[in-house]
């Protein structure tokens, strides 16, 4: 908290006027003792202080520069976050005395072990560290407490675990993260790890996981992409981020047999072809729609569900993907046409039989 009250009364003394020498003479101070206050190199008695604010017609709380800040726990919560962001050199000392204030509060234990964190990784320091995990683990009895759907003891353990793999005991960051892998949370960080210690096998199946998981979520990314682009009349991009989905999905490819990324690709290359009519170029529509037919076919006639048969993605057992997009090649196209509502595309469809 800076002191204000070295400029304060330099600022009331010299509204009033007055010189140095006369303030003195108004407190019965030396002209010395006016100087050292007024460059913060001593500080008035409570008394004078008290009789110069009445003096200057002024509060107490305006002489000295006091402002009382938002000290409410939500308030104190947020101020907190925003100091470790910025980087805030007040902001451990801070977090001390927010730590002494309410120390049994989740939200403020939760918010100190992220600046604490915060600094450890940006500057190196193992102390931070060390006590940032400290104060993670604190937090995980007062859970009960958190109202912010962002944090639960899944967050929490994945901190505890990238603090211990940061302080170099990586096979404890190992022991909790496979612990609380909810929903394969941290498939990638136990791929990662096991793959550092020579665990190769292992980390395959892991990081193999992660990919089956990243195929599934690509498409619905990519769709929605698609229709943000489309609605904000942005073709080019929308044109650009169907064919990059084209392409990787070559790069899943062992073969030239069928597989689940056909399926696929028959939602792009419908979504390509309402991309293309919108530009003006029926013909590349038609085009991209007859490839889609032709793919569906292929696809239809010997289909493959199963992630196990795909590139890079090596797991011990079959991983059939299931997707509400319909089964075959024919209905993700169908699908297709009814998520982009393009009425002139499905008369061109229809036109093809």
């Amino acid at each position: 908290m800076k002191n204000e009250l070295p400029a304060n009364i330099r600022a009331f003394r010299k509204e009033r006027g007055l010189t140095q020498e006369q303030l003195a003479e108004v407190f019965g101070v030396t002209v010395g003792a006016v100087h050292k206050w007024e460059a913060g190199l001593s500080t008035p008695d409570i008394s004078l202080i008290l009789e110069m604010a009445d003096f200057f017609d002024t509060s107490l709380d305006v002489l000295i520069g006091f402002e009382a800040r938002d000290n409410r726990i939500s308030v104190l919560a947020e101020r907190l976050r925003k100091m470790s962001y910025s980087m805030d050199p007040d902001c451990i000392s801070e977090a001390e005395k927010a730590l002494k204030k309410y120390p049994h509060n989740f939200s403020i234990v939760f918010e100190c072990a992220l600046a604490y964190a915060v600094y450890g990784f940006n500057q190196g320091t193992k102390k931070y560290l060390r006590r940032a995990l400290d104060l993670f683990t604190q937090s995980i009895p007062l859970i009960s407490q958190n109202t912010d759907p962002d944090i639960d003891e899944t967050v929490i353990y994945g901190q505890i675990g990238i603090l211990h793999q940061a302080m170099g005991d990586v096979d404890r960051a190992l022991e909790i993260y496979k612990k609380h892998n909810a929903g394969g949370l941290f498939d990638i960080k136990i791929g990662q790890i096991l793959a550092s210690k020579g665990d190769y096998k292992e980390a395959d199946e892991y990081l193999s996981r992660v990919l089956v998981k990243q195929l599934g979520d690509r498409i619905n990314v990519v769709m929605g992409k698609i229709q943000c682009y489309i609605k904000q009349n942005d073709l080019k991009e929308a044109k650009a981020v169907i064919e990059t989905a084209i392409a990787e999905d070559a790069f899943y490819r062992k073969s030239d047999k069928p597989n689940i990324m056909d399926k696929y690709d028959c939602i792009y290359l419908t979504a390509l072809a309402s991309v293309e009519h919108k530009l003006g170029h029926k013909k590349k529509a038609t085009e991209c729609l007859k490839k889609a037919k032709g793919t569906a076919d292929r696809f239809d006639a010997d289909p493959d569900y199963d992630a196990k048969n795909l590139r890079f993605i090596n797991i011990k057992d079959s991983l059939v993907l299931h997707d509400s997009m319909g089964k075959t090649g024919m209905d993700a196209i169908g699908f297709a046409l009814r998520f982009l509502k393009d009425k002139e595309l499905e008369k061109i469809w229809e036109s093809m039989g």
